[in-house]
Order: C-alpha cells, then sequence, then structure tokens
C-alpha cells in the first residue's frame, strides 16, 4: 500500500484506512507510534552493530520468503547467506547422551566442510554443539534466536561468547525480535 516505510509511518489514518488494515490494526499503530522514537530507535541498532532487512529485499534470506509466515523484518549481525548458499537446519534436545554428542559432531563437521551452512538456535545441548563443530571446521553457521540480537541479551547468557564468535567467523545471528526484547518462553516456538 505504500512505495517506502516513511510513506507507511507516516501515513494519516484515512491512508491506513485505504490500505486495507483492520480498525483494530489501524487503532495499534497509531498508539504505538506516538510512543516510538525513530531516531533513539536507530541508534540502538547502530550501538549493536545490527542491521535490517525486510521481506521486500532483495538480501532477505531465500528460504526464510517460502515459508508460511515469514517474518516482515529480521534484524541480524554479521553475514546474511548468500541466495545460492546450502543451508541445513539442525535442532536437538537440551540434554543429550554422549553418543548424541559424538554424531552430531561427526556429521556436523562433514557438512561444514563440504559448504553446507547450519543454522540452529543457539540454545544449550546440540543447538550449541552444531555451532561449534561448524566453527570448528572452519564452516558457516547461522543462528536463529528467539529474542532481541543485542549482545546482553542474547539467551542463553553462556552462549554469548559463542554468538560473537559465529559472527566473527562470517556466520549470522538472526531475529524477528526488535532489540531489548526479552527471551519469552513464548517467542521460541515460532522461532523454532
Amino acid at each position: 500500500a505504500f512505495d517506502n516505510l516513511k510513506q507507511a509511518w507516516d501515513a494519516p489514518i484515512v491512508k491506513l484506512e485505504q490500505s486495507g488494515l483492520e480498525d483494530n490494526v489501524i487503532a495499534e499503530i497509531i498508539r504505538v507510534r506516538a510512543e516510538i522514537n525513530l531516531d533513539k530507535e536507530l541508534e540502538k541498532l547502530e550501538k549493536e552493530s545490527v542491521s535490517v532487512v525486510t521481506v521486500e529485499e532483495e538480501i532477505y534470506p531465500k528460504l526464510l520468503k517460502e515459508i508460511y509466515s515469514p517474518p516482515p523484518v529480521i534484524y541480524y549481525r554479521g553475514t546474511l547467506p548468500a541466495s545460492d548458499d546450502f543451508l541445513l537446519a539442525v535442532v536437538g534436545t537440551r540434554n543429550f547422551p554422549q553418543y548424541g554428542k559424538q554424531v552430531t559432531e561427526i556429521i556436523i563437521s562433514d557438512l561444514a566442510r563440504n559448504k553446507i551452512t547450519i543454522v540452529s538456535g543457539l540454545a544449550l545441548g546440540i543447538d550449541s554443539i552444531a555451532h561449534n563443530s561448524t566453527l570448528d571446521s572452519k564452516g558457516k553457521t547461522i543462528a536463529v534466536l528467539g529474542c532481541g540480537i543485542e549482545k546482553t541479551n542474547i539467551y542463553p547468557a553462556t552462549n554469548r561468547f559463542l554468538a560473537e564468535k559465529i559472527i566473527q567467523e562470517d556466520g549470522c545471528i538472526i531475529t524477528e525480535h526488535p532489540v531489548g526484547t526479552p527471551p519469552l518462553r513464548q517467542h521460541f516456538p515460532r522461532r523454532n
């Protein structure tokens, strides 16, 4: 309905109504818009070295665009995957037997050495093993968060160093949640 974000942000109620939004959505936009200082929000992003991409942009991750309900905006730190990167999601339990750890390390290391980008959730357990095994094999990994992306908000806190290492090694951490969003239980099923 709008050519750019600025037009949408500045749109009067009449234009919002013409865009086809429901009345309750328009009321929420008007309420929230009055509470948000865009300059301060941009300062937060810059301070934390956070980039933003919308679903309409070409650099938005290709496979993420194909899911049922892709996030309209994602926040990221690091390097987004190229459109021709082959990505593989790895998920697993927090509590695992030694055999599970060994098998995960072997499989992920082989995949990473063969230029497959490993995507996981930065959670404790198999997720962390997958990220670490990828990095140990000089591969690329992406961590998808269920919270804001700033350094002090990474969850679990024990994986903050791992998140920074992922970024330093040409990987990426991404989230659909704005800076300052706490790691609430309801965020994680959608993250998955």
